[in-house]
């Protein structure tokens, strides 16, 4: 077999082939670029800007329990109360209780002397707040009675006891504020 005379049979590629592997290639070699020159140095954070971070350390107090918590159980069938203060510049103050009774655990709160917020943009709601392992959730917003106080009563679920979840918090949130985290308005606060 005669190999000085073998010539190659396949064509060359299309130009519009290369000319899109060009462009492939390219826009490859610009991300990666991109990429290496972003990995700089983070952006530095507005210190007056309040993080999530920061919002979550306010909530737990220093006399929480650290490691190993001993928590009470939530009193069957008699109510126990706290009383709940206002925190900083707030006024007004108001008294929560817990109960566990049929098989329920409900919770109320009865509030006096707070300020009546624009209704349209903002309401006052409640929480309910597990030290450790930290965890929290929000009860129920309270309502505007008659008499000028404010109140709520909130039922958990069925055969749950909710026995450490012992810190009560009142914020002041917006009506538009659809995140399941505490607004940084602290209105009231208190302890079971």
């Amino acid at each position: 077999m005669n190999r000085r005379g073998y010539r190659s049979t396949r064509s060359p590629s299309p130009l519009w082939v290369r000319t899109a592997v060009m462009i492939l290639l390219l826009f490859f070699l610009f991300l990666a670029f991109m990429t290496i020159f972003r990995r700089g140095a983070a952006p530095e954070l507005d210190p007056s800007v309040r993080t999530s971070d920061d919002i979550v350390a306010e909530l737990t107090d220093a006399s929480s329990p650290a490691v190993s918590p001993t928590y009470r159980e939530t009193p069957r069938g008699i109510p126990e109360s706290a009383m709940l203060t206002a925190v900083s510049s707030s006024s007004g103050s108001a008294v929560a209780k817990r109960v566990f009774e049929n098989n329920f655990f409900t919770h109320t709160i009865l509030a006096n002397n707070l300020p009546t917020p624009d209704e349209t943009h903002f309401h006052y709601q409640a929480w309910l707040i597990r030290p450790y392992p930290f965890d929290f959730f929000e009860t129920s917003p309270l309502v505007h009675n008659a008499d000028g106080s404010w109140g709520m009563i909130w039922v958990g679920d069925a055969g749950e006891t909710y026995d450490e979840f012992v810190e009560i918090l009142v914020t002041l949130e917006s009506v538009n504020d659809f995140d399941e985290n505490p607004s940084a308005e602290q209105v009231l606060k208190g302890r079971f």
